[in-house]
């Protein structure tokens, strides 16, 4: 493995939180709706190549949704209290949009949440399901073992925010439980300082009906993701809450600032703690927007109304 290649603290220990179990009728009807759900996406898949690059979008926003709603996950935006600048061809640079990241949970509820172009890993791209679905959608796919690749794959990025193109990065490289939020790598960041693009964070955090916070969900460590799918489908009530934040202007910032003022945004949503580092790169100043951080709750422990 290379140096370069983060490593997350959290284990899958950190998944085992008492969440209230599905009924096993329940949870046979869920693993049929998913075999349906990834039939029907196969079949969808052979005529994918011939559709518009919307039709292809449609059809990777179906499939995605159809996937959450089989396993018995509820998706809940909530809406950036400031609008995200318009983005598209003749309107200035696509958004970077960056986000915390659990679980493979994730990736399918932002493909339903936010259109673009997301960033993978090679090792994503090949999973069954979830890398299908993000090679249709047209990612840019990132080989971590190999770094000499990370600047071409940056200026891949910028290249497609400058045509208008919304790209989705999560910065910290690797998934955590939601206790701990990983230290924000600044590389993307550059592409939306080259392509003079808003970063627009997203703050992901789950929870199961009645409150309380849970880390169930996550893709941990060297967790098979077959045992994560299997928590996700055998529990009831479990809720991904996606909570777009207000967009972040590059101009006279460098990549570590927006990195930094990223990943603040985000944990003070989250309620995660940042990591214990010995060095932190250059910390900006908080916006007034920007509420203060809070201290780190066990994804366990319910949250106060």
């Amino acid at each position: 493995m290379s140096g370069w290649t983060p490593v997350s603290p959290c284990t899958v220990g950190c998944t085992a939180d008492p969440v209230p179990p599905a009924d096993a009728a329940l949870v046979r009807q869920r693993w049929r709706r998913l075999a349906a759900a990834v039939g029907g996406a196969g079949i969808a898949a052979l005529g994918a190549p011939a559709a518009s690059p919307r039709g292809r979008r449609r059809l990777v926003v179906c499939t995605a949704a159809r996937v959450l709603t089989a396993v018995g996950v509820r998706v809940e935006v909530h809406a950036s209290p400031a609008a995200w600048p318009r983005t598209g061809p003749g309107r200035g640079a696509g958004h970077l949009v960056v986000s915390n990241h659990v679980s493979w949970v994730d990736d399918l509820a932002l493909l339903t949440v936010v259109p673009g172009v997301p960033v993978a890993t090679s090792e994503v791209g090949r999973w069954p399901l979830v890398g299908r679905l993000a090679r249709r959608a047209g990612a840019v796919l990132l080989d971590r073992s190999r770094i000499c690749t990370l600047p071409g794959t940056v200026g891949e990025v910028a290249g497609l925010l400058r045509t208008g193109t919304s790209v989705t990065v999560q910065p910290e490289g690797t998934t955590s439980c939601g206790v701990e939020l990983g230290r924000f790598r600044p590389a993307f960041f550059q592409a939306a300082v080259d392509a003079g693009a808003p970063v627009c964070p997203i703050a992901v955090r789950y929870r199961v009906d009645g409150g309380a916070g849970t880390a169930v969900a996550g893709h941990l460590a060297d967790d098979p993701l077959w045992r994560s799918l299997v928590r996700v489908v055998g529990t009831r009530g479990l809720v991904v809450e996606v909570h777009l934040l207000p967009a972040l202007d590059p101009a006279g910032a460098d990549r570590r600032e927006l990195a930094a003022l990223a990943e603040y945004a985000i944990a003070a949503v989250t309620e995660a703690r940042a990591p214990v580092v010995t060095a932190h790169p250059r910390r900006p100043r908080v916006p007034a927007h920007l509420p203060a951080r809070r201290s780190a709750r066990r994804p366990g422990a319910a949250r106060a109304a």
